[in-house]
């Protein structure tokens, strides 16, 4: 029976199966280790490695899975003897100290009951005595093998060593050149880095990063394998399941203790089923945290609680006036929790504003505090946010992937019976059909780069360029594209691609040009028109957008997805009266998509026939609510902001906003989908960057929203960025941003355009 334990805070327990299974990111990094451990065994070169990560990074991890590798390497284990000492070694005090924690992890790990006698009988000694006849029983254990030694938390080892111990470890390693140290610790310390400590440049030390979003997917997605949780491995694959991944990963921080905690409750669906356990796990993550706090120096612990309650990052002149210490102080211990991975700084002009790095840290504190209420909003918020469903209307109206595996799969079926190909070539088309049926896209892409290796000709690049493509990797995808035009010029499908991925780049002048190359190659090519139609529409090319469309609908005037392209078109015109003609047609014609339901309703509100506008909202949210896969998610909150941008648009007084306002509530709430509307707030926050609005009327604004629903929880979180861009936009000063936790000044940066800035 397969052995599914997974450890979360001592990975030491588990597998060396389990080790592997879950492995991520660091497999490069870990041949590097056991290579240089199998040469200090097979030659006179001894290496000394020192692993650096804050707790959770998987330190441990890492050192379990050499272990076990090591062991399993039978061409070095005559030559080497293996001490693994324990994680906390709480009570090395001395040089001495450590000897005896050497010698009894040789005994433990060899189970040498002689070795464990001569050990027990140093005890009897004095303490010089002791430390003299355990070196020698060391040097004399090991004789000509090589001593590995796995060392964590080295950092507190050489603290409990003191300057004395120290030396006499130099000293000893020097003398006796028989050992190789794998290490950890959580930061560099003096040990280490101070030029006058004994082990300076002793040890080749190695960082450990954090997990990239791709990294933790793939980590989870092992840990659904490990466990044979097929369910959650299918739901890690599909967009949903990828946006969770994000959700976590802003909470995270790219700890990987975490996201295997996470890993319990990921493929929870309703609202209801996730908040209780992520409240749970909280509760289970609490000790962590406070063994974290307890672990640091009482002014680190004060400088973090404070942090912990201001929420948003603060400056070291705020810090310090807060924790009573000076800010020369002060700012040597941030540096010094930065380097732990506590904190992390951001700039404005000459300051340097510090907050928690891991969001999670406080709100598992927090929610002792606050009973909750913020996290379940937080949550409700973020999962609503972080969603990218599979839309339908995507899919048509702008689907690069859908295309792509079009173009496809009518390529394959067709050129997979020609004849007269060379059984190689045979053979990779028959597993290419397979894959491509089963969609597993990986296996498609080796297939695809063989058949450029055997052939190299266009179709076989602009297949490659699709495989790519299909596996969102776009910048490899056009440049196997380039080449197969480069190769045929006339190659309609390579064309269609480099369009489609050139749109999902956002380069959309690009996009157009190979549009139009299509269209110059077949003019009669009716969905092109279409997509030149979206991409003139990125441009803000509107009247030629109207021309594209029109253009579509003479070649497919039945297509219920081109007159929904013609409304889009002639909404940005301002034309709305056509454009709901239009929107009316798509529905019509059997259209069922979200998108010409709410594109009336939008319209009749844009066009003041509120009451009217209200009544066709209504019926779009029930017909979506009630569908099978429910669509509302978001489109329906992208399309709700362009409404609410409508509203405020419309210059209305405060009294009439506040109405309207609770007429959308009203009718959001009756369909249970409340917070769509409160993302779509978020979506409109847009609207007051334009500098043509007056500071009164966006405080009207913002007035009308909190009188309305400043009450309702689900509405909280878009409030406060709402009032953060108001006053934003009247100062112009970052520190209004930095005053926002994290996880919600990187929502209201990306909602603003800013987060190139914030990157900088």
């Amino acid at each position: 029976m397969q052995d599914t334990f997974l450890a979360r805070f001592t990975p030491s327990l588990m597998s060396h199966a389990a080790l592997e299974a879950i492995f991520v990111q660091r497999e490069t990094l870990a041949q590097s280790l056991i290579e240089r451990i199998r040469d200090s065994v097979l030659t006179p070169a001894k290496h000394q490695m020192l692993l650096i990560g804050p707790r959770g990074m998987g330190k441990t991890h890492l050192v379990a899975l050499v272990y076990h590798r090591i062991k399993a390497m039978a061409d070095v284990q005559d030559g080497l003897c293996i001490a693994w000492l324990r994680e906390e070694e709480w009570g090395i005090t001395s040089f001495l100290d450590l000897l005896l924690r050497i010698l009894r992890a040789l005994h433990e790990e060899a189970g040498d009951a002689h070795l464990a006698e001569q050990t027990e009988a140093l005890y009897g000694l004095s303490a010089d005595e002791a430390e003299r006849t355990a070196a020698d029983l060391l040097v004399g254990y090991v004789g000509d093998r090589t001593l590995l030694i796995f060392a964590e938390n080295l950092d507190a080892i050489f603290q409990g060593l003191g300057e004395q111990g120290q030396k006499q470890l130099r000293a000893f390693l020097q003398n006796h050149a028989f050992a190789t140290i794998l290490a950890t610790a959580q930061s560099l310390f003096n040990g280490v880095s101070l030029r006058t400590s004994p082990f300076y440049g002793f040890f080749n030390i190695h960082h450990l990063p954090h997990l990239a979003l791709n990294d933790a997917t793939r980590l989870l997605t092992r840990v659904a394998e490990h466990e044979q949780d097929e369910d959650l491995v299918a739901f890690l694959g599909t967009p949903k399941g990828r946006a969770r991944v994000r959700a976590v990963h802003h909470l995270a921080g790219g700890n990987p203790r975490v996201y295997l905690i996470f890993s319990q409750f990921l493929t929870r669906e309703s609202l209801d089923a996730l908040v209780e356990p992520f409240m749970q796990m909280l509760d289970d993550l609490t000790p962590y945290y406070q063994a974290r706090m307890v672990w640091l120096s009482p002014l680190q612990r004060k400088i973090t609680e404070f942090l912990i309650e201001n929420r948003g990052a603060a400056p070291v002149k705020t810090i310090a006036e807060r924790v009573f210490a000076s800010p020369q102080t002060v700012s040597s211990q941030l540096k010094t929790l930065r380097d732990y991975g506590y904190v992390q700084a951001e700039s404005a002009g000459r300051e340097s504003f510090y907050e928690l790095r891991e969001p999670l840290m406080r709100l598992a504190i927090e929610v002792k505090k606050h009973r909750g209420k913020r996290i379940r909003l937080l949550l409700d918020f973020l999962r609503l946010w972080y969603t990218r469903p599979e839309l339908e209307e995507r899919l048509e109206l702008l689907p690069p992937e859908a295309v792509l595996e079009r173009e496809y799969l009518q390529f394959v079926l067709r050129e997979v019976e020609e004849d007269g190909e060379a059984p190689r070539v045979a053979a990779c088309w028959k597993d290419l059909v397979r894959y491509v049926k089963e969609r597993d896209f990986e296996q498609v892409l080796q297939i695809a780069e063989e058949l450029v290796e055997i052939r190299g000709e266009a179709r076989d690049w602009d297949r490659l360029g699709s495989s790519f493509a299909t596996l969102g990797r776009y910048e490899e995808g056009l440049a196997c594209f380039e080449r197969a035009v480069e190769l045929r010029p006339d190659n309609v499908s390579a064309w269609v691609s480099r369009g489609a991925v050139l749109v999902e780049l956002g380069r959309y002048k690009e996009a157009l040009a190979s549009i139009d190359r299509v269209l110059e190659l077949n003019p009669e090519y009716d969905f092109m028109w279409s997509h030149r139609g979206w991409a003139l529409g990125y441009l803000g090319r509107y009247e030629e957008v109207l021309v594209s469309f029109d253009r579509a609908l003479e070649l497919s005037p039945k297509k219920a997805v081109m007159w929904m392209g013609r409304g889009w078109a002639l909404k940005l015109l301002g034309r709305y009266k056509e454009a709901l003609t239009s929107y009316r047609k798509a529905i019509e014609l059997g259209g069922d998509h979200f998108y010409p339901f709410f594109g009336c309703a939008v319209l009749l509100l844009a066009l003041d026939r509120w009451s009217e506008g209200i009544e066709a909202l209504d019926d779009a949210l029930h017909r979506f609510t009630n569908a099978e896969v429910p669509e509302v998610e978001n489109t329906g909150a992208i399309l709700t902001g362009g409404m609410l941008k409508n509203l405020f648009g419309s210059r209305a007084d405060g009294a009439v906003w506040q109405q309207r306002i609770g007429d959308l509530v009203a009718v959001y709430d009756k369909h249970t989908v409340l917070p769509v509307l409160a993302q779509g707030l978020v979506e409109s926050i847009t609207a007051s960057t334009d500098q043509k609005n007056t500071q009164e009327t966006l405080h009207h604004w913002l007035d009308a929203w909190q009188a309305t629903v400043g009450d309702r929880d689900a509405f909280q979180l878009p409030l406060r960025l709402l009032d953060a861009a108001v006053r934003y936009r009247e100062a112009e000063d970052p520190r209004v941003l930095l005053a926002l936790p994290a996880e919600e000044r990187r929502i209201l940066e990306e909602v603003l355009g800013l987060e190139e800035n914030a990157a900088g």
